[in-house]
């Protein structure tokens, strides 16, 4: 029962004004104290109290707006439990102390702001208790718990899943040999571009400064040959670059099989250890 039932109770006289109004008065300045010492459900409750239709208007219209204002800051939890059963509801839940639910029916239970040390009971089970930390505004935090041990998943059957070095060694993607034959190709055609382009200017620019607009076709010819060669080149570079961008990207992955340890190169069946005075060779290995 909250202070302000309690004062509305206990209060003998509460049909005339001024006691009326010294309760409100009180529950007021209770809520006030309350709400700053994040006691958010005793707040809650003298802001009931001080929102009453017999209190004086101006403490009502406070009350009435405070208590607007604390719902939407009052934290709250949602409670779940398991065993190896399944869902358990049959759970007694005390929250520093104080028994909150005697079951779990799903809702949200309001909290103060602030740590709290949660209890879960579930008989024959060993009661669990966790310290959790609340937060201002922080509704229908999903708080779990689980009774018993956990059953370990079963281990796969034999041949259904590939060992960690298989999986480690699968999945290469080697670069194709044409990967490489078309970028060199790629690189070749844009230096002949560049080259033959930059020799085409350069013979264009002599005829315009020579014998424009009178030169021979000859001379024309041969410019216009240079800047086609150019644009061959520049076409079969491009393609080859394509080319070899999608074969590098869309490769296949190549499995290998696992490294054996009989595939592990054998160490070397003669050493030789130097001395003070020369060299010891050493045999190893079974005669």
């Amino acid at each position: 029962m909250t202070a302000a039932a309690v004062l509305l109770a206990g209060s003998p006289a509460l049909g005339q004004g001024s006691d009326e109004k010294a309760v409100c008065l009180a529950m007021h300045e209770e809520a006030q104290v309350a709400r700053q010492e994040g006691r958010f459900r005793a707040a809650r409750g003298a802001l009931l109290a001080c929102a009453r239709s017999s209190c004086p208007s101006l403490l009502r219209a406070d009350c009435a707006s405070w208590l607007d204002a604390l719902v939407r800051e009052i934290p709250s939890v949602v409670i779940s439990a398991e065993s190896g059963r399944g869902d358990e509801a049959d759970v007694r839940v005390l929250i520093d102390g104080q028994v909150v639910a005697e079951a779990l029916d799903g809702k949200e239970i309001e909290v103060d702001p602030g740590k709290h040390v949660f209890r879960f009971e579930l008989p024959p089970h060993a009661p669990i208790e966790r310290t959790l930390l609340i937060r201002e505004r922080e509704r229908g935090r999903p708080v779990s718990v689980f009774f018993g041990e956990r059953q370990a998943a079963p281990p796969p059957p034999p041949g259904s899943a590939r060992s960690t070095s298989e999986a480690t060694t699968e999945g290469a993607r080697p670069v194709p040999l044409a990967v490489y034959v078309l970028g060199g190709s790629a690189l070749a055609a844009a230096g002949l571009f560049v080259g033959v382009g930059a020799a085409g200017m350069a013979e264009r620019r002599s005829l315009q400064a020579s014998c424009a607009p009178f030169c021979g076709e000859a001379q024309v010819q041969s410019v216009r040959t240079r800047f086609l060669i150019a644009d061959l080149a520049l076409a079969a570079g491009a393609g080859a670059a394509v080319s070899a961008g999608l074969l590098f990207w869309l490769r296949p992955a190549v499995p290998s099989a696992p490294r054996r340890e009989a595939d592990r190169p054998a160490a070397a069946p003669v050493a030789v250890v130097p001395v003070a005075r020369g060299a010891l060779v050493q045999l190893r290995g079974a005669l």
